[in-house]
């Protein structure tokens, strides 16, 4: 005779592992995800102790913990579901993000979220300022256009008050301050935007245009070369480098910038005259009076093309009087 008692517990163990097998789906569909990923700010140093908190969407199930010592984070077990994920740390912008595991697993798949950028309140901020003093430079360089120098100076002043470090501000305000004539404070203008944006050819470039205009011509050679090592393609740089060497005398240097500069605009009519007038000093008065006709020809202001006719009609006049005699000319203005 068997032992009702064995049965009895024989049916309890039976029972028991039938309720442990029901079971064991839903165990294995919590125990879905495992994430891993890391915080860092936005020089790419791991930011600890963030607070990350993931709702599922569907369920509204929700999830917190916190980011290492390293910034990393990891969820053991995340079941499948759409979550909005919150970063939030004090002194930091909070960050919201999504993530979509909606596909049930059957074993724990591993999911490596690529590293979450947190921005600091304060470099937010420093970008806040940027972005109103991009608009308020944007609005003076406006005011520039039209030929409002003063209104474009007054719109910069308390952009600079803000942030002296501004050297787009500082560009600006050099260039209303050279249309205003301003040449000395147009400099001080231009140099601090050199010191502050090193890389930057306009800026040397217009230095070169300011100490060129105030009878420096060494220190405006200096800048107009640095700026060309900058911005080797620049055409009007290279033949305010050429307008500095003719001045100087040094006619054999300042020709292959104005044919430099011409390379890259054929129809320039400064250009051409300026090579032109280059020729006048070597004596070749055919290849002269070339370049001068062409000028003529592209030139658009009444009184400059006067003045080529009346250039290229004396030199006609030398060829057949004194064939071979030289002339030397007087320099022309700068571009700026």
């Amino acid at each position: 005779m068997k032992n009702p008692l064995c049965r009895t517990r024989a049916g309890l163990a039976l029972w028991a592992a039938l309720v442990f097998a029901l079971s064991l789906p839903a165990y294995a569909q919590y125990r879905e995800y495992l994430i891993s990923g890391k915080v860092v700010d936005t020089k790419g140093y791991p930011v600890p102790n963030v607070e990350i908190r993931l709702r599922d969407t569907g369920s509204s199930r929700s999830f917190a913990l916190e980011t290492k010592k390293d910034g990393t984070f990891k969820f053991v077990g995340l079941p499948h579901g759409i979550y909005t994920v919150v970063f939030r740390k004090a002194g930091f912008a909070e960050k919201t993000d999504e993530w979509k595991f909606v596909k049930a697993q059957d074993a724990m798949v591993k999911v490596e979220i690529p590293p979450v950028t947190m921005v600091a309140a304060e470099v937010l901020a420093q970008a806040e300022k940027m972005k109103e003093a991009a608009t308020g430079v944007k609005e003076a360089s406006e005011k520039l256009r039209l030929g409002d120098f003063d209104a474009a100076l007054g719109l910069l002043q308390p952009i600079l008050d803000k942030n002296p470090n501004d050297p787009n501000a500082w560009y600006v305000r050099g260039l209303a301050l050279q249309r205003k004539g301003v040449w000395a404070d147009a400099t001080a203008a231009f140099l601090k935007v050199t010191e502050l944006a090193p890389q930057f050819a306009a800026g040397f470039y217009q230095l070169g245009v300011c100490y060129q205009r105030q009878g420096e011509p060494d220190k405006a050679l200096g800048q107009y070369q640095t700026a060309l090592t900058l911005d080797p393609a620049n055409a009007d740089l290279m033949y305010n480098l050429g307008l500095v060497l003719f001045g100087q005398g040094r006619i054999d240097e300042a020709l292959p910038r104005f044919e430099q500069a011409l390379a890259l605009k054929p129809d320039d009519p400064a250009y051409l005259e300026m090579a032109g007038r280059c020729y006048v000093n070597k004596g070749d008065f055919l290849k002269a009076i070339a370049y001068l006709e062409k000028a003529k020809a592209a030139a658009t202001d009444p009184d400059r093309i006067k003045f080529l006719e009346d250039l290229i009609t004396q030199l006609k006049v030398q060829i057949k009087k004194y064939p071979g005699r030289s002339s030397r000319l007087d320099t022309a203005g700068e571009k700026s």
